[in-house]
């Protein structure tokens, strides 16, 4: 099981794994597709609110399972300090893995 800090894991638990620190995951949303249907279909836009939030909400998903099979990948035990950034097309995250003390 993976432990996930947003912030710094506890030193006397994790140690950090010195390549793998400070990893970005990048991906590029387009809502021209979903734009385009509401224009050619405007009755369709009723009743559906925020799908530019819930885009970006799927694009994060499925960048975290990049990263969750990444950690599995190095045999990370721990990932933290967890930085999302948002730009207008662009979703970028940023994180760090860490391997329990003592292994």
């Amino acid at each position: 099981m993976i432990d996930i800090y947003k912030s710094k894991p506890p030193i006397n638990k994790f140690t950090p794994l010195k390549r793998y620190q400070n990893v970005g995951f990048q991906r590029r949303f387009d809502l021209s597709l979903i734009e385009s249907f509401f224009k050619r279909f405007p009755e369709e836009r009723r009743g559906r609110k925020k799908f530019k939030e819930k885009e970006i909400l799927n694009q994060k998903a499925l960048i975290y399972e990049e990263i969750f099979q990444k950690a599995h990948k190095v045999k990370a035990d721990c990932i933290g300090y967890i930085k999302e950034n948002v730009s207008n097309d662009l979703i970028e995250i940023r994180v760090s893995f860490f391997k329990k003390n003592g292994w």
